[in-house]
């Protein structure tokens, strides 16, 4: 998928946008989005919030609360599976969770476990390796076993960093390589000097004690 911005000679702003159907819309939901003027539900909305699109009758306004509303939905959906890969496949923190939904950490785990749950009533389920699908009954005792070892690890990570001390050593989770000293807590959160890159903020359950 390209996309182009210009300047129109009479000062305007253009937007190309070209696709492949076969590889960036093979579902045609782009497609969809464009004739059923949705995307023009959002360009007209979004950047200028208090003019709710400055509709001019009632069908007018209709047209751009159901296009919102499409776009919200399938959008949602989207997000979903990102946080399920984020977390399942990528391995990130509830931190860089919580900071991709705008929210506190306990919000975004408690919104990812939902997520989990629900993919799992339909059979899906995301690994190390991506995304994969199986007998809902199988995949669903499965996602329940690895909820419940995470939490378990959570709890075990929670009192491990609880315990350290200014000075202890420390390597970082997702790669054991990656070593450094405690320095200080600010806020609940520690300052770890890491080897050849200096003081970094670092989530506790990012934080393995040496030793």
């Amino acid at each position: 998928m390209e996309h182009k911005l210009s300047r129109t000679e009479d000062g305007q702003t253009e937007l190309t946008i070209r696709w492949n159907e076969q590889e960036d819309d093979p579902m045609g939901f782009l497609y969809g989005w464009v004739v059923k003027g949705h995307l023009e539900s959002f360009l007209r909305t979004f950047p200028r919030p208090g003019s709710g699109g400055s509709p001019v009758d009632a069908e007018d306004a209709y047209r751009l609360a159901l296009g919102l509303n499409w776009l919200a939905e399938l959008t949602d959906r989207r997000l979903e599976l990102l946080l399920l890969l984020l977390r399942d496949q990528y391995k990130a923190s509830w931190g860089t969770l919580g900071a991709a939904l705008d929210a506190s950490r306990s919000t975004a785990k408690s919104r990812y476990q939902k997520i989990a749950r629900q993919y799992a009533e339909c059979g899906n389920y995301v690994d190390e390796t991506g995304i994969h699908s199986g007998p809902p009954a199988e995949v669903k005792q499965l996602v329940e076993t690895r909820l419940r070892s995470r939490e378990d690890q959570d709890r075990k990570a929670e009192r491990a960093v609880a315990k350290l001390k200014a000075g202890d050593r420390v390597h970082y989770r997702l790669d054991t390589a990656r070593q450094g000293t405690a320095v200080k807590t600010a806020l609940g959160q520690w300052v770890i000097d890491w080897d050849d890159e200096g003081e970094l903020l670092t989530p506790g359950e990012d934080i393995v004690p040496l030793g």
